[in-house]
């Protein structure tokens, strides 16, 4: 009986000491709008990275630009020329996040083929080069401001399911570890 109570009480240390250091994961959330990159760094659970270092690097691992994350743990930040660009958040004692952020997302339309262009809706020769880059310029930055809610709430989501299921993890174990010490107490019960 010492011997699986002394197991299940570990296992419970374990998972409990494990439960922390899940909910103090730094996530990062970046979107790209009008060429620039906006975001905030938040911990599971929510809170913001208020202060936090944010370096922005190169496909090479080459420092861009770095600066301190806002009281809500938002940076901003555009990018010259647009390229694929990797984010290191460090909130200190251990708390770093990374995003990356393909070249693409900085172009847009314009980074489709030409081939792909032309089959596009746009390509009424009617309509200018000029006037179908700022339509298509118009729609990018139209698409970025209303997807941008749901990308955040979607993230939101993802990490809020994650920490439930640790949560009901931890929740089995204790029930298994309860009815498995029911059953020894029955057994010995039954066998005085």
């Amino acid at each position: 009986m010492r011997v699986i109570f002394s197991l299940v009480a570990g296992l419970l240390l374990t998972l409990i000491a494990f439960s922390p250091a899940e909910a103090h994961r730094l996530r990062v959330f970046a979107t790209v709008e009008k060429g620039e990159i906006s975001g905030y760094a938040y911990f599971v659970g929510g809170a913001r990275a208020k202060g936090a270092s944010v370096v922005f690097r190169d496909r090479a691992d080459r420092e861009l630009h770095r600066m301190s994350a806002g009281g809500d743990g938002a940076f901003r930040w555009r990018p010259e020329p647009p390229q694929t660009i990797k984010i290191v958040v460090d909130a200190g004692e251990g708390h770093v996040g990374r995003l990356v952020i393909d070249r693409s997302r900085f172009l847009g339309k314009r980074a489709e083929t030409e081939q792909d262009n032309e089959a596009s809706s746009f390509a009424d020769a009617s309509i200018s080069p000029l006037h179908r880059e700022m339509i298509e310029t118009t729609v990018d930055e139209a698409v970025a401001r209303h997807t941008r809610p749901l990308m955040e709430k979607f993230e939101a989501m993802e990490t809020r399911t994650r920490f439930n299921d640790i949560m009901g993890g931890v929740g089995m174990i204790i029930g298994m570890a309860g009815a498995a010490m029911w059953a020894l107490s029955r057994r010995k019960g039954g066998a005085a």
